[in-house]
């Protein structure tokens, strides 16, 4: 009897709930659609309505002058540094994973600008075409001579000699998530025999206008300690804590300053190393992009199509990092600091920059 009486009142409530459905349904259908939400807006891409706002936010990211190395560190240095910390047990490994970059700042106006050198003109070949993006020429920022990057001391990631001409949207820099950004920043490799003897009068805008020289002093560079090549390593809680006194170090005994999360802003450029970032995602948001894939304004690892690549995105090496720059009157775009030119490692060792892409934040 009980289960009858349960099953009897099972159907009464069918035959109650089931019209209610449809009804519920018909009106569902009879709604109009919900209209799609707006677009998260780029920072870059909206326009600036209260001009005092515009000059409190241009302070507030005004940078500090950037600094050239003062004392050049041998790899025995940072042997050293690795064992005083407690790092004995991978001193191999922090000296393995570290990278010699150039550190690029502008020098006093005075100076007569070399090959090396921000804005001006180009030494473009005749037989190049001037980069341009969204129907319009990108500004020339500046050029570096590699076999001056040679001499100062650098990894051997780029040929040896030629020009590295550097070219770039600026203030309609976009941050590099999407598939069609990628031409938006361009880095041309003109070979040593290709140069000509006397700069062409240019196609398009370099800023600074005048041409700007350049010191150029090597640096030496570890990753965070948060990386995947670090985190590899298996550290425990004092290892990782030393590995970033090491970083802290190896910063103030080239004396230069080292940026971290909430830190004043230097303006610092830099031709490879490792860049100066707080999210540790940027090869990954290449590699996506790189396949036609745009994480638009989502996390990079959170798109289902990131699963198993972070292995293939170490591909992508820091070719060069821009920082906004008074001296050199460079700005990306509202609310982003610096501009990271990556490219695949084994390109980059012959030249090819074809497949340069640009990160801006």
């Amino acid at each position: 009897m009980l289960g009858k009486g349960l099953s009897h009142g099972a159907r009464q409530v069918d035959a109650v709930v089931i019209p209610f459905e449809r009804a519920a349904k018909a009106a569902r259908d009879a709604m109009p659609d919900d209209p799609a939400p707006d677009p998260v807006p780029d920072l870059a891409d909206v326009p600036e309505a209260d001009a005092e706002q515009a000059a409190r936010d241009d302070v507030m990211r005004r940078p500090q002058p950037g600094r050239s190395v003062a004392t050049p560190v041998a790899s025995e240095d940072l042997m050293r540094l690795a064992a005083d910390a407690g790092l004995i047990r991978h001193v191999e490994a922090v000296c393995a994973l570290s990278r010699r970059a150039v550190r690029l700042v502008p020098a006093d106006p005075a100076e007569v600008a070399g090959r090396s050198r921000l804005g001006g003109a180009p030494d473009l070949p005749m037989s190049a075409v001037w980069p341009n993006w969204d129907a319009a020429p990108l500004t020339f920022v500046g050029q570096i001579d590699l076999a001056e990057a040679a001499a100062a001391g650098i990894d051997e990631a780029l040929p040896p000699d030629g020009l590295l001409l550097i070219f770039s949207a600026l203030e309609q820099t976009p941050s590099g998530s999407s598939p069609m950004d990628r031409e938006s920043s361009r880095v041309l490799y003109v070979e040593e025999e290709r140069i000509p003897p006397v700069t062409p009068d240019p196609i398009g805008a370099g800023r600074p206008e005048a041409a700007r020289a350049v010191e150029i002093t090597s640096e030496l560079t570890i990753p965070r300690v948060w990386t995947a090549p670090v985190q590899a390593l298996g550290l425990d809680d004092a290892e990782q804590g030393a590995w970033e006194q090491v970083r802290r170090e190896l910063a103030e005994l080239q004396g230069v300053t080292l940026w971290d999360d909430g830190a004043e802003l230097h303006a610092s450029h830099r031709l490879l190393g490792y860049p100066e970032e707080t999210r540790g995602d940027m090869q990954l948001a290449c590699e996506l992009a790189a396949r036609g894939i745009d994480v638009g304004y989502g996390a990079p690892s959170a798109h289902p199509d990131a699963r198993g690549l972070d292995g293939v995105a170490q591909r992508w090496r820091l070719l060069l990092q821009l920082t906004i720059d008074d001296d050199a009157g460079w700005r990306f775009g509202r609310g982003r600091e610096r501009l990271w030119l990556w490219g695949p490692e084994d390109e980059l060792a012959d030249g090819v920059m074809a497949h340069v892409r640009g990160i801006a934040r």
